[in-house]
Protein backbone atom coordinates (compact mmCIF):
# COMPACT_ATOMS: atom_id res chain seq x y z
CA UNK A 1 0.00 0.00 0.00
CA UNK A 2 2.76 2.01 0.46
CA UNK A 3 4.64 1.54 -2.34
CA UNK A 4 0.69 2.66 -4.49
CA UNK A 5 0.29 5.74 -2.16
CA UNK A 6 3.61 6.62 -3.76
CA UNK A 7 2.75 6.14 -7.40
CA UNK A 8 -0.64 7.70 -6.85
CA UNK A 9 0.78 10.65 -5.18
CA UNK A 10 3.70 10.89 -8.27
CA UNK A 11 1.08 10.23 -11.24
CA UNK A 12 -0.81 13.40 -9.63
CA UNK A 13 2.44 15.02 -9.88
CA UNK A 14 3.00 14.39 -13.07
CA UNK A 15 -0.38 14.94 -14.71
CA UNK A 16 -0.28 18.37 -12.96
CA UNK A 17 3.12 19.65 -13.76
CA UNK A 18 2.28 18.77 -17.33
CA UNK A 19 -1.43 20.84 -17.50
CA UNK A 20 0.87 23.34 -16.49
CA UNK A 21 3.46 23.12 -18.59
CA UNK A 22 0.51 22.53 -21.77
CA UNK A 23 -1.50 25.53 -20.56
CA UNK A 24 1.43 27.56 -20.80
CA UNK A 25 2.77 26.85 -23.91
CA UNK A 26 -1.42 26.85 -25.52
CA UNK A 27 -1.43 30.15 -23.77
CA UNK A 28 2.49 31.52 -24.81
CA UNK A 29 2.86 32.29 -21.05
CA UNK A 30 5.77 32.38 -19.21
CA UNK A 31 6.82 29.12 -17.23
CA UNK A 32 8.51 28.94 -14.08
CA UNK A 33 9.78 25.50 -13.59
CA UNK A 34 10.50 25.47 -9.97
CA UNK A 35 6.96 27.33 -9.26
CA UNK A 36 5.65 25.05 -11.44
CA UNK A 37 6.98 22.36 -9.20
CA UNK A 38 5.70 23.75 -6.41
CA UNK A 39 2.33 23.98 -7.90
CA UNK A 40 2.55 20.24 -9.04
CA UNK A 41 3.62 19.14 -5.32
CA UNK A 42 0.74 21.43 -4.16
CA UNK A 43 -1.66 19.95 -6.32
CA UNK A 44 -0.29 15.67 -5.63
CA UNK A 45 -0.59 16.54 -2.52
CA UNK A 46 -4.49 18.17 -2.42
CA UNK A 47 -5.29 14.36 -4.26
CA UNK A 48 -3.46 12.27 -1.88
CA UNK A 49 -5.54 13.77 1.29
CA UNK A 50 -8.71 14.17 -1.18
CA UNK A 51 -7.87 10.35 -1.74
CA UNK A 52 -7.14 9.13 2.24
CA UNK A 53 -9.60 11.71 3.65
CA UNK A 54 -13.28 12.92 4.07
CA UNK A 55 -15.22 11.98 0.82
CA UNK A 56 -16.53 16.19 1.28
CA UNK A 57 -13.00 16.67 -0.03
CA UNK A 58 -13.09 14.93 -3.46
CA UNK A 59 -16.35 17.25 -4.27
CA UNK A 60 -16.63 19.50 -7.42
CA UNK A 61 -15.48 22.51 -5.75
CA UNK A 62 -12.79 21.48 -3.67
CA UNK A 63 -11.18 20.10 -6.73
CA UNK A 64 -12.06 24.09 -8.21
CA UNK A 65 -10.26 25.45 -5.36
CA UNK A 66 -7.12 23.50 -5.16
CA UNK A 67 -6.65 23.81 -9.05
CA UNK A 68 -7.06 27.41 -8.81
CA UNK A 69 -4.50 27.41 -6.18
CA UNK A 70 -2.01 25.42 -7.89
CA UNK A 71 -2.22 27.69 -10.91
CA UNK A 72 -1.71 30.78 -8.71
CA UNK A 73 1.05 29.52 -7.25
CA UNK A 74 2.54 28.30 -10.13
CA UNK A 75 1.57 31.46 -12.60
CA UNK A 76 1.77 34.04 -10.08
CA UNK A 77 -1.15 37.13 -11.09
CA UNK A 78 -1.27 35.68 -14.65
CA UNK A 79 -2.98 32.35 -12.94
CA UNK A 80 -6.12 33.69 -12.54
CA UNK A 81 -6.42 34.13 -16.43
CA UNK A 82 -4.51 31.03 -17.56
CA UNK A 83 -7.32 28.90 -14.66
CA UNK A 84 -9.67 28.23 -17.12
CA UNK A 85 -6.69 26.84 -19.67
CA UNK A 86 -5.28 24.77 -16.61
CA UNK A 87 -7.99 22.90 -15.92
CA UNK A 88 -9.21 22.50 -19.47
CA UNK A 89 -5.81 20.50 -19.73
CA UNK A 90 -5.69 18.37 -16.88
CA UNK A 91 -9.24 17.18 -18.11
CA UNK A 92 -7.70 16.27 -21.63
CA UNK A 93 -4.96 14.42 -19.68
CA UNK A 94 -7.00 12.78 -16.86
CA UNK A 95 -9.02 11.45 -19.89
CA UNK A 96 -5.89 10.24 -22.00
CA UNK A 97 -4.48 8.82 -18.63
CA UNK A 98 -8.27 6.39 -18.14
CA UNK A 99 -7.97 5.52 -21.28
CA UNK A 100 -4.81 3.74 -21.53
CA UNK A 101 -5.38 3.08 -17.97
CA UNK A 102 -8.27 1.13 -19.09
CA UNK A 103 -6.74 -0.63 -22.34
CA UNK A 104 -4.09 -1.98 -19.91
CA UNK A 105 -1.46 0.54 -20.20
CA UNK A 106 1.07 0.34 -17.46
CA UNK A 107 1.32 3.88 -15.03
CA UNK A 108 5.07 4.06 -16.20
CA UNK A 109 3.62 3.94 -20.25
CA UNK A 110 0.87 6.07 -18.96
CA UNK A 111 3.33 8.63 -17.57
CA UNK A 112 5.77 8.44 -20.56
CA UNK A 113 3.19 8.83 -23.36
CA UNK A 114 1.48 11.71 -21.38
CA UNK A 115 4.65 13.50 -21.67
CA UNK A 116 5.38 12.53 -25.13
CA UNK A 117 2.16 14.13 -26.10
CA UNK A 118 2.55 17.35 -24.46
CA UNK A 119 5.91 17.66 -25.58
CA UNK A 120 4.39 17.11 -28.93
CA UNK A 121 1.88 19.72 -28.72
CA UNK A 122 4.32 22.26 -27.32
CA UNK A 123 6.77 21.65 -30.06
CA UNK A 124 3.87 22.02 -32.79
CA UNK A 125 2.55 25.31 -30.94
CA UNK A 126 6.05 26.50 -30.72
CA UNK A 127 6.84 25.83 -34.59
CA UNK A 128 2.92 27.66 -35.40
CA UNK A 129 3.83 30.98 -33.21
CA UNK A 130 7.21 31.29 -35.02
CA UNK A 131 4.97 31.63 -38.07
CA UNK A 132 3.02 34.22 -36.89
CA UNK A 133 5.07 36.43 -35.02
CA UNK A 134 6.55 38.76 -37.83
CA UNK A 135 5.73 42.26 -38.25
CA UNK A 136 5.09 42.71 -34.68
CA UNK A 137 6.32 46.17 -33.16
CA UNK A 138 6.75 48.00 -29.96
CA UNK A 139 5.26 51.23 -29.54
CA UNK A 140 6.69 53.48 -26.47
CA UNK A 141 5.65 56.20 -25.11
CA UNK A 142 7.85 58.17 -23.13
CA UNK A 143 7.98 62.21 -21.65
CA UNK A 144 6.13 63.22 -24.63
CA UNK A 145 8.10 61.40 -27.38
CA UNK A 146 7.48 58.14 -29.51
CA UNK A 147 9.38 55.18 -30.82
CA UNK A 148 8.15 52.40 -32.70
CA UNK A 149 10.67 49.33 -32.77
CA UNK A 150 10.17 45.72 -34.47
CA UNK A 151 9.99 43.01 -31.73
CA UNK A 152 11.05 39.87 -31.11
CA UNK A 153 9.09 36.88 -29.06
CA UNK A 154 11.73 36.04 -27.13
CA UNK A 155 11.30 32.81 -24.97
CA UNK A 156 14.75 33.29 -23.42
CA UNK A 157 13.76 36.70 -21.92
CA UNK A 158 12.87 35.93 -18.28
CA UNK A 159 13.40 39.43 -16.88
CA UNK A 160 11.36 40.83 -14.15
CA UNK A 161 11.23 44.56 -12.96
CA UNK A 162 11.49 43.60 -9.02
CA UNK A 163 10.06 46.72 -7.73
CA UNK A 164 6.98 47.13 -10.23
CA UNK A 165 6.64 42.84 -10.87
CA UNK A 166 6.65 43.64 -14.06
CA UNK A 167 7.88 41.61 -17.26
CA UNK A 168 10.91 43.75 -19.22
CA UNK A 169 11.27 44.29 -22.68
CA UNK A 170 14.53 44.95 -24.20
CA UNK A 171 15.13 47.35 -26.36
CA UNK A 172 18.06 48.37 -28.57
CA UNK A 173 19.42 51.72 -27.66
CA UNK A 174 20.25 53.12 -31.23
CA UNK A 175 16.07 51.97 -31.51
CA UNK A 176 15.05 54.03 -28.47
CA UNK A 177 17.78 56.97 -29.13
CA UNK A 178 14.81 59.82 -29.29
CA UNK A 179 13.43 58.52 -25.99
CA UNK A 180 16.46 58.88 -24.02
CA UNK A 181 17.43 61.82 -22.16
CA UNK A 182 20.50 63.83 -23.17
CA UNK A 183 23.34 62.10 -21.96
CA UNK A 184 22.07 58.67 -21.54
CA UNK A 185 24.72 56.20 -22.50
CA UNK A 186 23.20 52.53 -22.35
CA UNK A 187 27.45 51.28 -22.14
CA UNK A 188 27.88 54.03 -19.27
CA UNK A 189 26.15 53.45 -15.96
CA UNK A 190 27.01 56.95 -14.30
CA UNK A 191 24.58 58.24 -16.99
CA UNK A 192 21.81 56.36 -14.72
CA UNK A 193 18.79 59.39 -15.18
CA UNK A 194 17.01 60.63 -12.11
CA UNK A 195 14.20 58.03 -11.98
CA UNK A 196 15.42 55.39 -13.90
CA UNK A 197 16.57 51.94 -12.06
CA UNK A 198 19.51 49.43 -12.63
CA UNK A 199 18.87 45.79 -13.91
CA UNK A 200 20.83 42.74 -13.22
CA UNK A 201 20.99 40.28 -16.08
CA UNK A 202 22.37 36.89 -16.67
CA UNK A 203 22.72 35.78 -20.37
CA UNK A 204 24.88 33.05 -21.91
CA UNK A 205 27.76 35.35 -22.38
CA UNK A 206 27.58 36.25 -18.46
CA UNK A 207 26.57 38.80 -16.27
CA UNK A 208 25.41 42.20 -16.69
CA UNK A 209 23.40 45.35 -15.79
CA UNK A 210 20.94 47.28 -17.92
CA UNK A 211 19.38 50.70 -17.39
CA UNK A 212 15.48 50.57 -17.38
CA UNK A 213 12.42 52.63 -16.91
CA UNK A 214 8.42 53.09 -16.83
CA UNK A 215 7.54 54.34 -20.47
CA UNK A 216 4.55 56.77 -19.73
CA UNK A 217 2.40 53.66 -22.17
CA UNK A 218 3.82 50.80 -24.24
CA UNK A 219 1.44 49.23 -26.98
CA UNK A 220 2.40 45.65 -28.72
CA UNK A 221 1.78 46.07 -32.04
CA UNK A 222 0.55 42.35 -33.93
CA UNK A 223 -1.14 41.45 -37.17
CA UNK A 224 -1.90 44.98 -37.95
CA UNK A 225 -3.70 45.92 -34.10
CA UNK A 226 -2.81 47.58 -31.32
CA UNK A 227 -2.67 46.59 -27.35
CA UNK A 228 -1.11 48.03 -24.16
CA UNK A 229 0.39 46.10 -22.20
CA UNK A 230 2.52 46.85 -18.69
CA UNK A 231 6.03 46.54 -18.85
CA UNK A 232 9.34 47.93 -18.06
CA UNK A 233 11.66 48.74 -20.95
CA UNK A 234 15.49 48.31 -20.23
CA UNK A 235 18.00 49.27 -22.84
CA UNK A 236 21.30 47.54 -23.66
CA UNK A 237 24.10 48.21 -26.33
CA UNK A 238 23.82 45.04 -27.93
CA UNK A 239 23.27 43.81 -31.61
CA UNK A 240 20.00 43.39 -31.72
CA UNK A 241 17.95 45.23 -34.01
CA UNK A 242 14.41 44.00 -32.34
CA UNK A 243 13.53 44.53 -28.91
CA UNK A 244 12.84 41.35 -27.00
CA UNK A 245 9.60 41.11 -25.74
CA UNK A 246 8.85 38.32 -23.27
CA UNK A 247 6.45 35.82 -24.25
CA UNK A 248 4.50 36.49 -21.58
CA UNK A 249 2.79 39.63 -23.07
CA UNK A 250 1.47 38.25 -26.05
CA UNK A 251 -1.50 36.81 -24.02
CA UNK A 252 -2.15 39.06 -21.56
Amino acid sequence: MRVYGEAYLFMNFWMDFLSLLLAARLRRARFHGLRAVLGAALGAAYALLAWTGSGLLRGFPFLLAAMLCVTVLAFGRTGFALFPWVFASSLLLCGLADTLLHQGASAAAVLFLSGFCVLGICFLRGRQAAGKDGGCAVRVMYRGRRAVLPALRDSGNRLSDGIAGLPVIVAPEKKVARLLPEGVRAADLATLPPGWRLLPIRTAAGEGTLMCFRPDAAELVQDGKARKVEATIAISDFAEKSALVPEELFIL
